[in-house]
């Protein structure tokens, strides 16, 4: 009886110890078909975080409501003018989606964030929109109240500079569209 659990204990701890040998097996060529390292940086456009820091980035309002001690939920996007957007997301010029004047990205990321009850909004006139618009043509510069605010984004496209100081939601102001206001 001893034999026979002592054969098969043994073979198990001889098993074992050709399991930790230290001797180290031959090293075997990277395959053919492994890419080789890049040599260059990945250079596509990124979310912003817009959770930490200070930070001014486009995106798109999820939830929103006046008032004081309030917050709102935001989802980063990346929005860049022709023929950017389509250079930086490696996009032939013939492409589709690079014949509109611009393209957004959308990260499906939803992101609550505190609101300042000093924060401030800028609306575009679309009745005289190159006065409420910055120099670069990016957003809206006319100030608006909260309530104005929320009201232009009912209805209408929610997409939005955002400028955080800490974490915490500033500034909104309107994305300017090219095409949208010209005649």
């Amino acid at each position: 009886m001893r034999t026979r659990v002592l054969l098969p204990l043994s073979l198990l701890l001889a098993t074992l110890a050709a399991c930790s040998s230290t001797s180290t097996p031959p090293s075997s060529p990277a395959p053919s078909s492994a890419a080789p390292p890049s040599a260059t940086p990945d250079t596509t456009p990124t979310f912003t975080d817009v959770r930490v820091g200070d930070t001014t980035s486009i995106v798109r309002i999820r939830a929103f409501t006046a008032g004081r001690n309030r917050s709102v939920v935001v989802e980063p996007v990346i929005f860049l003018k022709k023929p950017e957007f389509c250079k930086a997301f490696g996009i032939p010029a013939d492409d589709k989606q690079c014949l509109a004047p611009f393209g957004i990205e959308f990260s499906d990321a939803r992101i609550t964030l505190p609101r300042a009850d000093d924060a401030t909004y800028a609306l575009i006139d679309p009745d005289d929109w190159r006065k409420c618009t910055d120099t670069d043509l990016v957003a809206a510069t006319c100030k608006a109240t909260a309530t104005e605010f929320r009201k232009w984004l009912t209805g209408n496209d929610d997409t939005v500079l955002l400028t955080t100081r800490g974490g915490q939601a500033v500034h909104f102001a309107q994305v300017y569209f090219p095409g949208y206001y010209e005649e």
